[in-house]
């Protein structure tokens, strides 16, 4: 039977009492293979993720505001039957090139891993 003092002991890292937990990067700095690092590495990082959703957050919103600008100069420039146009060129190219640009970018981040 196992005794329960040994069961929860870390066997892998000696820490006395009031040290912190080891992190990853103190756990592969005393880990060593012969590997050449291969077998060793780490390619995913949360925080990267997070702060890539966030800066989406703030590019949505941005881009919103930059949306409603626009719309604002496509009625005014429809008011006018000669600049109507106008308007809706500048409607096509905001379509073609923000919209597919935030599409686009919303897509890559959700495939970052």
């Amino acid at each position: 039977m196992i005794k329960l003092k040994k069961l929860i002991s870390e066997s892998a890292w000696d820490r006395k009492f009031g040290e912190p937990l080891p992190t990853l990067s103190d756990v592969m700095e005393k880990h060593s293979c012969d590997c050449g690092g291969s077998c060793c590495t780490v390619t995913e990082d949360v925080k990267h993720i997070t702060r890539a959703k966030k800066i989406v957050q703030n590019l949505q919103k941005d881009e919103s505001g930059f949306r409603l600008n626009m719309w604002e100069m496509v009625e005014q420039m429809s008011k006018d039957e000669v600049n109507k146009k106008l308007g809706n060129k500048l409607k096509d190219s905001y379509k073609k090139n923000v919209t597919k640009f935030m599409i686009e970018m919303i897509k890559l981040v959700r495939k970052m891993k």
